[in-house]
């Protein structure tokens, strides 16, 4: 039996990450524009990105 990966290339390990993280990109998007009424757009991708890195990061954790 052959052994062929999937994840062979930087493209498809980025992909997977993105799938991964992609629940606390959109929570921290939805957090960040509430909290920050000012600045809505500045505040949904400031939240974005701190959603992504910690969903990403539990799940990381959790999965060890």
């Amino acid at each position: 039996m052959a052994d062929v990966g999937i994840l062979n290339d930087p493209l498809s390990i980025a992909f997977v990450v993105f799938i991964i993280g992609s629940p606390g990109l959109v929570a921290g998007a939805l957090a960040g524009a509430i909290l920050w009424r000012g600045r809505r757009v500045l505040g949904a991708l400031t939240g974005a990105l701190v959603g992504f890195m910690l969903w990403f990061a539990g799940w990381t954790w959790i999965n060890g």
